[in-house]
């Protein structure tokens, strides 16, 4: 029942995407949330907390999919009953992938935009945006292109214009994925703030340990987005183990780690660690540079990468890196540091100085068809790469193009087990675009794990995803690494995720990439 400190009421929410479709994808949901709290949903990968704030935001059924029955109430009024305008005056959602929300090109347009959306003076609108670059640190991202902003620096600036709105409620999805550890920390601090002032939050994360200082409340919820378990907070963590460990929220942290005796060697010649990663131990160190062998599938040999052809200032400046055959390399980094352009580079997409070596050839001899037969990607925003209009279709596709000599019956096998392992053999007559953003991303990396190139960059693989779906990406990694010599290279944020899996870490800080012990981040 809604009382006059409820900020968020659901009440017997039923919700699917087709009028005549079989499965509810909220069903029968019930939420309320008090206003000036911070509470955090958590559940597994596509239980349907993404489209549950997507509900609270007004955005569905308003531009798709059909609520049978159930009422969604701010503040006791309904949603549906709130113009666009007015709406931004009472929510603020952050979706997992910021590029859906931009409508200019720099921010400051961006602001402009958003305060007069809703009646802002421009005497007002200026003290605003000042405010608001001053207390997000971004004055220095106010005329940037939003395009060339990273995807931590995308979900700052979202923020700073949910800030901007002054809303009552902020509803955040998963809007940490895309960011480093110490911009989350900042930005939580942020979020405290605004709860000091009466703001309520709800955001959608799977890391529990990112919020229990911060959240009054975490919800856990099952299929449906029915609520399995709620009124957990950080004193009674622990008796919730076993709810979060078969929802798969809870990180495994014993997993033994593989080819690695405590030693470390600095195929760089510049060995350092950071003082940040604690360590139990000193690495014993090798400097010397070894020379190229036949093991060295990528190599970069005083690899400059500048910001942009206009702008001349390095992201990465003379930086010389092996990468062997049948290895997994994780690369970690601040929001906005180069790591994505680095990928672009190697994939001859933004300019750079010196070499990238590709088995013996320097990239700018290879024509990018070549290219792309030995190198594979998964980008940030995983649905800008689906070319099929069902999630079957998009494994099968892949499997055809790279065996050939597969019979239809066989193709038809093998993907079926492939999409079982993934967690989306349900989700097989899906249209990729209707899955969460976390089976998103497992079915990306599924698709390019299909096929036959010799090195895959992955650009935050398990950003969305439950630890259970974390694992079956990274372990399926693993195997295609064991049995056919993938060399996989991929960007996280997540210290402990690169300590667990990688066979070599390096850090691009200050335009260097320093090589990290793995066994000093777990």
């Amino acid at each position: 029942m809604t009382t006059s400190n409820t900020a968020i009421d659901l009440s017997d929410v039923i919700f699917r995407y087709f009028r005549n479709g079989k499965r509810n994808v909220i069903d029968h949901a019930r939420l309320s949330v008090e206003e000036g709290t911070i509470t955090v949903l958590m559940g597994a990968s596509g239980c349907g907390k993404s489209t549950l704030s997507a509900l609270i935001a007004g955005l569905y059924p308003e531009n798709g999919g059909y609520l049978e029955s159930g009422s969604i109430r701010l503040f006791g009024k309904e949603v549906s009953e709130l113009a666009v305008n007015e709406r931004a005056k009472y929510l603020g959602f952050v979706f997992q992938n910021p590029d859906l929300q931009f409508c200019m090109d720099t921010l400051r347009s961006e602001l402009i935009f958003c305060l007069e959306n809703i009646g802002i003076l421009p005497e007002e609108m200026d003290r605003r945006i000042q405010e608001t670059a001053r207390v997000f640190s971004v004055e220095d991202l106010l005329d940037r292109k939003l395009c060339f902003l990273s995807g931590g620096e995308k979900q700052i600036a979202l923020l700073a214009c949910i800030d901007a709105l002054k809303s009552r409620i902020l509803v955040l999805d998963e809007a940490f994925a895309n960011v480093d550890r110490e911009n989350a920390l900042q930005l939580l601090s942020f979020i405290r703030r605004l709860r000091e002032r009466g703001t309520t939050i709800v955001a959608i994360d799977h890391r529990i340990d990112l919020w229990k200082d911060t959240a009054d409340e975490f919800i856990v919820l099952g299929e449906g987005a029915r609520i399995l378990a709620r009124g957990i907070h950080r004193d009674n963590l622990d008796s919730f183990r076993d709810l979060f460990d078969r929802e798969g929220l809870f990180e495994i942290r014993d997993r033994k780690r593989k080819n690695h005796s405590g030693s470390f060697s600095d195929p760089t010649g510049d060995a350092k660690f950071l003082d940040s990663s604690p360590r139990s131990s000193a690495p014993t160190f090798s400097p010397q540079i070894s020379a190229p062998d036949e093991s060295t599938i990528l190599r970069f040999e005083d690899l400059s990468i500048p910001y942009s052809r206009e702008d001349s200032h390095l992201l990465l400046e003379n930086a010389c890196v092996s990468f062997e055959k049948g290895t997994m390399t994780a690369v970690l980094g601040k929001s906005g540091i180069g790591k994505t352009t680095t990928f672009l580079s190697v994939l001859k997409q933004h300019p750079y100085f010196g070499k990238i070596v590709l088995e013996g050839r320097e990239l700018r001899s290879l024509r990018k068809k070549d290219l792309y037969q030995k190198i594979g990607i998964v980008f940030q925003n995983p649905a800008n790469q689906f070319i099929t209009q069902n999630v079957y279709e998009e494994v099968v596709e892949g499997l055809r193009i790279w065996n050939k000599g597969l019979s239809e019956t066989s193709l038809k096998e093998k993907a079926e087990k492939l999409l079982e392992l993934y967690g989306l053999s349900d989700k097989m007559r899906y249209s990729p675009y209707m899955l969460s953003q976390g089976q998103q991303r497992r079915l990306a990396v599924l698709s390019v794990l299909t096929g036959g190139q010799k090195i895959l960059l992955l650009d935050e693989p398990t950003y969305g995803q439950d630890y259970r779906g974390t694992a079956a990406i990274m372990e399926h990694l693993e195997n295609r690494i064991k049995e056919d010599g993938l060399t996989v290279i991929f960007i996280t944020h997540d210290r402990t995720l690169a300590g667990m899996y990688a066979d070599r870490v390096y850090e691009l800080t200050d335009r260097r990439l320093l090589p990290v012990d793995p066994l000093s981040l777990l």
